[in-house]
C-alpha cells in the first residue's frame, strides 16, 4: 500500500479542510444550487432539536453498544494484528473503523479476493468489536483513468457504464453477504477531496452511494449505509437536495450521516478556550436533519484526533476528554471514533508513538514497537465510555416497543421481541445476554443473537418479513458435540445420541423421525407439538434417559433436541410418576454462557470480562 493515497487523505487536515470547504462553495455557486448553510452556526450549551428516536433496529444492544471507538486502517493490522488487539482491549476499545477497499476485493472484474479482509475482519468480530466499514477505492480496471488510478487512488473516478455499475453493485451485495457481522457501512471517506467522487459534483457521489445502499439493502434490509463527509453541512445539504430531486425524500440512499468535525479552523468556546471538535457544526448537522425530516437517523463522526505535532499530549487528552464528554451528551451522535491508535511515517495522530520514530523516517516494519503517549493513552483508557442509565430517573426506554427485565438487567426488543413474545418466559425465559454478534459454528457465519435462559435466538436477514426470520441456536447440537456424543457436522457418534431401533408401535402417542433415527413420545411428544415443534425445538437428538441436571443438582429424565433440552418434572413434595408430571425445558442457554465462562457457576455475569454480552444493560 505505499504511496496511496487513501493513506494521505487521512492526513495533513488543516490545508485540505480549507481546499475542500472552498471547492465546496464554489461548486455551489456554479451549480446554481441554493445554499441555505449558515457559515458561522451558534455553539449549544445543550442538544437542540426534539429528543432523538432512532429509527433503526436490530442492532447490538446494552454493553455492545458503546459510542467510543478507533479508526484503523487494514494494511497496519494485517501486520500488528495481536498487538494491536491487546492495544484495543486495554483502552476499553468495542469498535473499530477501517476501510474495505474494492479495489483489494475485485482485483479484476468479477474476480473475488476475500482473503486480507477476512483475516482482519472475522478476527475482529471474533475478539467482540463492532466494525464500522467504509467501502472506499475504485480498481484500476473500473476507472475512467486506468494508469492514473494505479498509481493514486484519490485520482480515481469509476466508468458509469451499465456493465461496471452492475458489477459494482453485485461486490457490494456480496460484501454486505459475506460480513453479516458488519452492520455500520460507510459509503467512502472524504469524497469531497477525490475529484471524480464528490468534488467536482455531488452526482459523482451520490449516484454511486445510492448503488451501494441499494445492494446493501438487498443483502440485509437490517444494516445502516452512512453518506460521509469532510466539510458537514454544505455537504450533505447539496446531497440531499440532489437525493430529494431525483429519488425523493422517501428514497434518500442513507441511514445516517457521518462527519469528521476536525476544529481545524480553532473556533474557540466563549471562555476562549479551543474547542476539541467542531461542536457547533455537529449541532448545526442535527438541525439540518431535523428540518428534513431525518430527525431519527444518527450522526456518525467516524474521525476525529489531535496531531501531537501541534498539541502537547496532555492538552490532547483534556481535548479528548472534552469531546467525548460533548458526544455523550448528544444522544443523536451515535458513533466516534478517535484517529488513532498509533503514530505513522507521516501523522502524528496516535495514542501511542513508535520506537523508533517512524515519523518521515521510514515505513512501520513489523518489529516496531509502541509506547502509550501519556496522559493521551490513559485518558481514552479510563473515560467511562459505559456509564449505565438508571430506570428510575432516566426512563431510557420506550416501553411499548423495549421489554425491560430488572431480573436479569437486560431488555428485549426488534425481532427479538416478536418472537419472545411467541413463548414468553415459559418456553424461552429470562434474556441473559444483550443483542450480540456471535459465530454460529454449524455454518461458521456470525449473526445477530441473544441468549435467554432456555434458548438462543439468531436474526436472520435472509428470511426478513417471514415466520423464519429470527431462529433458534443449535444449542442442544453444541452440548451433545461438547459431550463427545455428537461430531462437527451433528452426526451421533456415541452414547444416547446413537441411533434407535424403529418403535413396533407407532400411535399417536408415538412419532419416529428417520431423520436421526429416535423416537418422541408422551409427554415429550406433547411438548414438541405444543411449543414450536422442528423450528423452535427441532428433530430429536436422543433417546428418554436419566441425566443429573447441573442447574439444581437434581437427576430428570430428559431428552435433547437440536435446540433444547426436555426435562420430565413432578410437583414439589410428590410421590413419583403418577402425580401430574409436567415437562419443563432445561436452562441449556444458561449453561452454554457457563461453558463460555460469560456467566460464573451461580449464573451471575462475569464482570471481569469487559466484552461479556451478560453484562447488565442498565442499573436500578
Amino acid at each position: 500500500m505505499s504511496g496511496s493515497c487513501v493513506r494521505r487523505i487521512w492526513q495533513r487536515r488543516v490545508v485540505l479542510f480549507w481546499i475542500v470547504l472552498l471547492v465546496c462553495n464554489l461548486v455551489l455557486v456554479t451549480n446554481k444550487v441554493e445554499a441555505s448553510v449558515d457559515p458561522d452556526p451558534p455553539l449549544y450549551d445543550s442538544p437542540p432539536g426534539p429528543p432523538f428516536v432512532p429509527v433503526a433496529v436490530n442492532l447490538p444492544t446494552g454493553s455492545m453498544r458503546q459510542k467510543f471507538g478507533i479508526a484503523a486502517h487494514p494494511w497496519w493490522l494485517d501486520l500488528y494484528l495481536d498487538r494491536f488487539i491487546a492495544y484495543y482491549k486495554d483502552l476499553g476499545i468495542t469498535s473499530v473503523r477501517l476501510p474495505v477497499e474494492w479495489k483489494t476485493l475485485e482485483p479484476a472484474p468479477g474476480q473475488y479476493n476475500w482473503n486480507l479482509n477476512d483475516r482482519i475482519l472475522n478476527r475482529l468480530s471474533s475478539e467482540g468489536f463492532e466494525i464500522i466499514a467504509s467501502f472506499v477505492t475504485v480498481p484500476p480496471w473500473a476507472s475512467t483513468n486506468p494508469a492514473e488510478c494505479a498509481k493514486a487512488d484519490i485520482t480515481c473516478g469509476p466508468k458509469s457504464d451499465i456493465s461496471t455499475q452492475a458489477r459494482f453493485s453485485a461486490l457490494a451485495e456480496a460484501v454486505v453477504r459475506h460480513y453479516p457481522a458488519v452492520r455500520y457501512w460507510e459509503f467512502w471517506n472524504e469524497p469531497e477531496a477525490w475529484p471524480k467522487m464528490g468534488q467536482r459534483d455531488i452526482s459523482d457521489y451520490a449516484n454511486w452511494l445510492r448503488l451501494f445502499y441499494l445492494a446493501a439493502k438487498r443483502a440485509d434490509p437490517t444494516v445502516l449505509v452512512a453518506a460521509t463527509s469532510l466539510v458537514g453541512p454544505e455537504f450533505f445539504d447539496w446531497l440531499y437536495q440532489y437525493s430529494d430531486d431525483n429519488w425523493g425524500a422517501a428514497n434518500r440512499p442513507f441511514d445516517a450521516l457521518a462527519y469528521h468535525p476536525y476544529n481545524h479552523d480553532r473556533h474557540k468556546d466563549k471562555n476562549g478556550r479551543e474547542l476539541s471538535l467542531n461542536k457547533a457544526r455537529v449541532d448545526q448537522l442535527r438541525l439540518m436533519m431535523v428540518e428534513k425530516g431525518d430527525g431519527g437517523k444518527p450522526i456518525w463522526l467516524t474521525e476525529l484526533g489531535w496531531e501531537t505535532t501541534q498539541v502537547s499530549p496532555g492538552l490532547a487528552a483534556e481535548q479528548l476528554t472534552d469531546a467525548f464528554a460533548f458526544v455523550d451528551s448528544r444522544p443523536y451522535v451515535t458513533i466516534l471514533t478517535i484517529h488513532m491508535l498509533h503514530d505513522w511515517t507521516e501523522e502524528r495522530y496516535g495514542l501511542m508513538r513508535t520506537v523508533p520514530d517512524v515519523f518521515y523516517k521510514g515505513p512501520l516494519t513489523p518489529d516496531l514497537k509502541f509506547e502509550p503517549k501519556q496522559p493521551y493513552y490513559n485518558s481514552y483508557k479510563y473515560y467511562n465510555k459505559r456509564p449505565l442509565p438508571s430506570l428510575t430517573t432516566d426512563a431510557p426506554f420506550d416501553h411499548t416497543t423495549v421489554l425491560v427485565f430488572p431480573d436479569t438487567g437486560h431488555t428485549v426488543q426488534g425481532v427479538f421481541k416478536t418472537a419472545w413474545q411467541r413463548g414468553s418466559l415459559t418456553l424461552f425465559g429470562y434474556p441473559r445476554t444483550s443483542q450480540f454478534y456471535e459465530k454460529n459454528p454449524s455454518d461458521n457465519r456470525f449473526y445477530l443473537v441473544q441468549y435467554f435462559e432456555r434458548v438462543r435466538m439468531e436474526y436472520h436477514p435472509e428470511y426478513a418479513g417471514t415466520s423464519h426470520e429470527v431462529l433458534f441456536g443449535l444449542l442442544g447440537n453444541q452440548l451433545l458435540y461438547e459431550h463427545g456424543w455428537l461430531n462437527e457436522k451433528g452426526d451421533p457418534i456415541a452414547g444416547q445420541a446413537l441411533p434407535e431401533k424403529v418403535p413396533a408401535t407407532l400411535n399417536a402417542d408415538t412419532r419416529w423421525f428417520p431423520e436421526t433415527s429416535h423416537a418422541v413420545t408422551g409427554l415429550f411428544l406433547t411438548a414438541w407439538q405444543q411449543q414450536g415443534g422442528l423450528a423452535v425445538v427441532g428433530l430429536p437428538k436422543t433417546d428418554v434417559f436419566e441425566e443429573l441436571n447441573p442447574d439444581d443438582g437434581q437427576r430428570y429424565l430428559v431428552q435433547y433436541f437440536e435446540r433444547t433440552r426436555m426435562e420430565l418434572h413432578f410437583p414439589p413434595g410428590t410421590a413419583g410418576y403418577n402425580d401430574s408430571p409436567y415437562i419443563s425445558f432445561g436452562l441449556l442457554g444458561n449453561q452454554r454462557l457457563r461453558l463460555q465462562n460469560r456467566l460464573d457457576q451461580s449464573n451471575q455475569p462475569v464482570n471481569s470480562n469487559y466484552y461479556n454480552p451478560t453484562l447488565v444493560e442498565f442499573r436500578d
